[in-house]
């Protein structure tokens, strides 16, 4: 006779739920993972070394004396020149991974101190945003450093995108979500609210409002120069000149053609390198 109830071995709802908590749980042991929380740090401080090279280039296009892009690329160019700089070029690639997979591991399952379910969710995309941005820089710093090449230019993609039946829409998009992203780095250099995520308890006073004024300097230079980035994106579109999109070294040069524009480019130069320096101390206090 056939049996009729459900075997040891039967795969049951309650099975799978346990299983899926044994799997989150595994999950969470890994994103507590201290070699995941150091390797998340060094992500930070190669932030703040590219963000500090970008601001030195930028200080070179004002006095007219370019020596590369002043952009990501260039700075991962410029990392390269030699032995030691292709050296701080991989821990940059390791680092980069480190804190995409730890902005993954908060994609899915953190943020759990968020106010509400809303702020949650909304939280957890912007990691999830983090996540590709930082696994993107990894991939351009490696070709960068084994010689392949930076990558596709911007230009040429907003080329391809032009030339598509709905490219125009989807490039004055593009610029728009930028310029949203730059109005949310310069409210969040304005209001201080970056300080949220720092352990400052241990410093003196005059050394946090020291990193509070790095702070805000850094994020309103970059609301700053990325705004522009997405006004010669739209502005791309409009005239259907691909050319004009260029990314982050085309804006700082069209600063630098501006009336004052050397001033304002050496301004935005002394802010990037504010944010280098703050992505420094951000690596070494930033709760994780």
């Amino acid at each position: 006779m056939v049996s009729s109830g459900v075997g040891s071995g039967s795969v049951t709802p309650e099975r799978l739920r346990g299983a899926g908590r044994q799997a989150a749980g595994s999950a969470r042991e890994a994103a507590d993972s201290v070699w995941v929380e150091r390797l998340a740090r060094v992500g930070l401080a190669a932030r703040g070394l590219v963000w500090a090279l970008i601001g030195v280039l930028a200080a070179q296009i004002a006095l007219g004396d370019r020596q590369g892009q002043a952009d990501q690329q260039g700075a991962f160019s410029t990392l390269a020149q030699n032995g030691l700089g292709k050296a701080l070029l991989w821990l940059a690639v390791a680092g980069f991974l480190g804190y995409a997979a730890w902005q993954v591991t908060e994609a899915g399952w953190g943020h759990r101190d968020a106010d509400d379910a809303k702020s949650r969710t909304f939280e957890r995309i912007g990691s999830l945003a983090q996540a590709v941005l930082y696994a993107a820089l990894a991939f351009v710093a490696a070709r960068t450093a084994t010689g392949s090449g930076g990558g596709q230019g911007s230009e040429d993609a907003t080329a391809r995108l032009l030339g598509t039946s709905f490219g125009r829409p989807l490039v004055v998009l593009a610029g728009l979500v930028i310029i949203a992203v730059a109005v949310g780095l310069t409210w969040k250099g304005l209001t201080t609210s970056f300080e949220e995520r720092l352990d400052l308890a241990r410093l003196r006073p005059a050394a946090r409002a020291g990193v509070r004024r790095l702070g805000q300097a850094g994020y309103v230079s970059r609301g700053a120069v990325l705004g522009l980035v997405g006004v010669l994106v739209i502005a791309a579109a409009v005239t259907f000149d691909p050319d004009k999109a260029r990314g982050l070294d085309a804006a700082l040069t069209e600063l630098a053609g501006q009336p004052y524009g050397a001033y304002l480019l050496l301004l935005a130069a002394a802010g990037l390198l504010c944010f280098g320096a703050y992505s420094f101390v951000e690596a070494r206090y930033r709760r994780l």
